[in-house]
């Protein structure tokens, strides 16, 4: 029973099937994601990893787009979510995000604002209708924040997004079950098959630029994963010998040496492996990062 002359607290917002929340912005995440925000969705339901228990299904109000990046196989995708951007250059439609808390100890919540979250795609929308998480149907995305309720949008400066009806439902820490979801999610209603994307005619990064700044952002996590805090300041010099594996790590974060979970060499392992898939990268020997509060600097040395 509330205690007399105070008010209850307001009632979390929900949806159809739960909880709406929105991620206001994108730490260490593809360029393109920033275009789109805010990002206003649905929490789905709970979903254990093999990792940790608390995975959130979130599927979004608005679909997002994303440029694939260099050695991703479209053919995890289907054909009806790969789109071309103004330029005819591919891109990724997804009508789901996976997300968790980026630190220990912390959990999605009702009132939260901006909490810290590891943000994945999902590429393959039967992920909904799995018991576990199947990471083999997401890919990584990078980090962003994430908020009770939904925002509003900002004054467009790129086309809008297509329009997605799939299945929305929700789970998230003291919310009630919501209801048994469809066999399967409607298809989407596309507004604009041609993506997002401004009207700008930036060059296009150099090769390996990517995979460089993929494993500068594994990095950063997986030492913020086994402090239980963030990393303001990172500098790291990776040596890397057969198959493009780590065989050596050195620098500075915040002050301390830049020491990730064990874990994290594996994630790191596998996305340097693309330095050998294409003939601009194969001779790639070592990769320098640099991330400050606004920068976030990338180099490659060659063997």
């Amino acid at each position: 029973m509330d205690s007399p002359g105070v008010a209850a607290p307001p009632p979390s917002p929900v949806g159809k099937y739960g909880p709406l929340v929105h991620l206001s912005r994108f730490d260490l995440a593809p360029e393109e994601l920033t275009w789109q925000l805010p990002v206003n969705g649905e929490l789905y339901r709970l979903m254990p990893g093999s990792d940790r228990p608390d995975y959130s299904l979130m599927v979004l109000r608005r679909p997002l787009h994303f440029y694939p990046p260099e050695g991703f196989d479209q053919g995890r995708v289907e054909p009806e979510q790969q789109v071309p951007d103004r330029k005819g250059r591919p891109m990724v439609r997804v009508h789901a995000l996976l997300v968790c808390a980026r630190f220990v100890g912390q959990q999605l919540h009702s009132r939260m604002v901006d909490l810290p979250v590891n943000v994945a795609f999902v590429i393959d929308n039967s992920l909904a209708r799995d018991e576990r998480v199947d990471f083999a149907k997401i890919e990584y995305a990078g980090v962003g924040f994430l908020s009770e309720g939904h925002a509003e949008r900002r004054p467009p400066t790129v086309p809008p997004p297509a329009t997605a009806e799939a299945g929305q439902a929700a789970a998230s820490e003291g919310a009630s079950a919501p209801p048994a979801p469809p066999a399967s999610p409607p298809p989407p209603v596309p507004e604009n098959p041609q993506g997002a994307e401004p009207a700008t005619d930036e060059p296009a990064p150099a090769p390996g630029t990517d995979v460089a700044r993929e494993a500068a952002t594994i990095l950063r996590r997986g030492i913020e994963e086994r402090r239980g805090s963030p990393v303001s300041r990172l500098s790291a010099k990776f040596s890397l010998g057969d198959g493009h594996r780590v065989t050596g790590l050195t620098g500075n974060a915040d002050g301390e040496p830049p020491e990730p979970t064990v874990e994290t060499f594996a994630r790191l392992n596998e996305v340097f492996a693309r330095f050998g898939d294409h003939p601009a990268t194969a001779d790639v020997r070592g990769v320098r990062i640099r991330i400050g509060q606004d920068t976030e600097d990338v180099e490659l040395a060659r063997g």
